[in-house]
């Protein structure tokens, strides 16, 4: 019979201090509390989904911009290679005024 009691004084002693800690943590009434921490939890999913969105339209903002100007880059380059090819043809198939008499 001792044993009982001593097991159901450790038990509430246990419960006491947890109403004590969670009062001291998030105030007197549970029932707000719940709707306290349902709040906190939802507002931080949405920061935290905010912030993953924000990163991945960051993310492929950069990229793309990287794309374009390697793109652009590329054409430039064929572009002047064009030009130097035509540079290089062109006078050959220009008629030197000495050759026409031959």
């Amino acid at each position: 019979m001792a044993t009982e009691f001593d097991s159901q004084l450790i038990e509430s002693v246990a419960v006491r201090r947890n109403r004590v800690t969670d009062a001291l943590l998030y105030g007197d009434n549970p029932t707000e509390r719940r709707w306290k921490a349902t709040t906190k939890q939802f507002l931080f999913s949405l920061v935290a989904a905010a912030m993953i969105t924000a990163i991945c339209i960051g993310v492929s903002f950069v990229s793309n911009m990287i794309a374009k100007q390697a793109e652009q880059k590329r054409q430039q380059q064929e572009q002047l290679q064009k030009r130097s090819v035509h540079a290089l043809v062109l006078p050959d198939s220009v008629p030197t005024p000495g050759r026409m008499g031959n």
